[in-house]
């Protein structure tokens, strides 16, 4: 099914095979696709995911406003049957088992070349997939299912089969990736390099990390930071959110309402590393701004009705043929926003 995945992967280990052998330094970079949406997957890497160990995640015990409209907007039509929910995951799973299947490909070529024992190797992707975990698919929140991701890192003087509890972020691989290849890092990074916790040395890194989103899928602007178990995520505009990972690894149970003093800690955190409502009151000023240019643009072509009916039709196979007509009601709401 994912043919352009092990195109790129035989593209990548035939590289190897060719170039990893002299004395000079070398990088390699290979994208995949997988395990992404669309859910797809063939019968092969499907037989290899026993069904009874493929769980039905808990229901959330409060459903927050903004992942209803995260909901709405993702246009999950299919259903919430636990027979549903098993078959969509199970074809995740499979997915994952053909991405590692393409890993194994790529490091079997390392092996080959003989460069294994000289060579960093880092596994790391840019998000997760809720895959109907609190009845969601896809990714544009701060569930551990969407935020949290894989990241395994072999190497020479790499110490090996440890689990490293630290909280680290994407913004790390860069310094990393510099020390790695002893090179001296520019200043002003905000990313920490993770060689000292390969080596097994003393780090000086925080003890918390941060993210935010605005893009689709989001009514408002989403800042999360997580220090220790605790996850305190806010929205502005809304109420926030506060999980306790080692008591509710399933994200199911807010806090918020329960622990304010918690919330007051982790806002004050928050707070001191980026003044959200700033942010987000200018993220939102952008928003509108390019959606009035953009709409002043449609309507001079003469397609602004057409494509906005497509656009709030949803985005599965929707055609002019099959939207729902944009209303005059439809347009006010835009106003009024």
């Amino acid at each position: 099914v994912h043919a352009g995945d092990w195109r790129n992967a035989d593209r990548a280990a035939n590289w190897l095979r060719e170039n990893a052998k002299g004395e000079k330094p070398f990088w390699l970079y290979l994208g995949l696709s997988l395990p992404h949406p669309a859910f797809q997957t063939s019968r092969y890497y499907l037989r290899m995911i026993d069904d009874s160990g493929v769980t039905v995640p808990p229901m959330d015990q409060y459903d927050h406003p903004v992942m209803r409209y995260q909901r709405l907007v993702k246009n999950w039509e299919h259903g919430y049957s636990d027979e549903m929910v098993r078959l969509v995951r199970r074809v995740y799973f499979a997915m994952i088992a053909e991405t590692d299947a393409i890993v194994g490909h790529v490091l079997t070529a390392l092996r080959e070349s003989g460069a294994e024992d000289s060579t960093y190797v880092i596994f790391i992707s840019d998000h997760g997939e809720n895959a109907m975990e609190l009845r969601l698919w896809y990714k544009m929140n701060h569930y551990e299912s969407s935020a949290r991701i894989p990241m395994i890192i072999a190497g020479p003087d790499v110490r090996q089969g440890v689990v490293n509890e630290s909280l680290v972020s994407l913004i790390d691989i860069f310094p990393t990736l510099m020390d790695m290849a002893r090179w001296p890092k520019p200043d002003g990074l905000d990313g920490h390099s993770l060689m000292p916790e390969l080596l097994g040395q003393p780090s000086t890194r925080p003890d918390w990390v941060f993210s935010e989103y605005h893009d689709t899928a989001c009514n408002t602007g989403s800042f999360m930071v997580r220090r220790g178990p605790w996850k305190y995520i806010a929205y502005p505009g809304y109420e926030p959110m506060l999980f306790n990972l080692n008591e509710d690894p399933d994200e199911i149970r807010n806090l918020a309402s329960q622990m304010p003093d918690k919330v007051r800690e982790m806002d004050q955190l928050l707070r001191s590393i980026v003044d959200y409502e700033a942010v987000d009151a200018k993220v939102k000023a952008y928003d509108r701004a390019s959606f009035a240019a953009w709409r002043d643009e449609m309507k001079k072509q003469g397609k602004y009705e057409v494509v906005m009916a497509q656009i709030f039709s949803g985005y599965d196979g929707v055609n002019a043929k099959t939207a729902q007509p944009w209303t005059p009601e439809d347009e006010a709401r835009i106003e009024r926003w």
